[in-house]
């Protein structure tokens, strides 16, 4: 990670030093137990260094780096146990959002979950490999159209939070396996299951939604851990 980037001064430095990290440590590119030098990163991204130990304080906060009195800061490491805590509280948190979702949900909260599913089948019934990025985003968004109806919005941060730590699971695991490439195959059997899951949300059905949910996100958790053991990751 030799590059240099160069923020502007229009937004925050500190969010912009923030968000630059983060998405490098979920998509693997800093690399568990990495140490993050304040000094290098300050001129990487040419600000000073408040910005650059700010930013690392934050994504420390969140399970994202290690930060040691004396030793500095570093990517965190990955143990099969915090993967699998990660996943199961991940579960937890989300059901609870569905479950308050079904309750609370508005007509609006229905349209959007019909819009993004719309939106997410343009690239899940797509007769051609794409991108992982492109339909993460798209995924993420469907997913975050289900949960927006819970009306709290400290339990949807909370949930954003450890949705840090899940996805860079899956994203490390999911680029050794296909180097970035989602089939055909793959994108069909996510379609079939988001629609299903949508039709759960929209009939109001606690107990289906629950029980799809829970199988869409560990279905492949043992897999996951199988991947990042054979890279020695953990």
């Amino acid at each position: 990670m030799n590059e240099s980037i160069v923020f502007s001064s229009e937004n925050s430095l500190v969010q912009q030093c923030y968000e630059q990290l983060e998405r490098e440590i979920i998509k693997g590119l800093l690399k568990p137990g990495e140490k993050l030098k304040v000094e290098r990163l300050k001129e990487r991204f040419n600000v000073a260094q408040s910005p650059v130990r700010e930013a690392l304080s934050r994504l420390s906060a969140f399970g994202l780096v290690e930060s040691k009195e004396n030793k500095g800061f570093r990517v965190a490491k990955i143990s099969e146990a915090d993967i699998r805590d990660t996943y199961q509280m991940f579960t937890a948190i989300e059901i609870m959002a569905l479950n308050l979702a079904i309750l609370h949900g508005d007509d609006a909260w229905e349209a959007g979950i019909v819009s993004a599913l719309h939106t997410l089948s343009l690239v899940e019934c797509k007769d051609a490999p794409i991108h992982y990025a492109t339909w993460a985003e798209r995924n993420y968004n469907f997913h975050v159209s289900l949960i927006s109806g819970c009306k709290s919005p400290i339990l949807l941060a909370l949930r954003r939070n450890l949705y840090l730590r899940f996805d860079r699971y899956c994203h490390m695991a999911y680029e050794i396996a296909t180097e970035n490439i989602f089939t055909t195959e793959n994108l069909l059997a996510n379609h079939e299951e988001h629609k299903k899951l949508s039709a759960a949300m929209l009939k109001r059905d606690i107990s289906l939604a629950s029980s799809l949910m829970t199988y869409h996100i560990n279905a492949n958790l043992e897999a996951i851990i199988k991947k990042l053991h054979s890279r020695n990751l953990i």
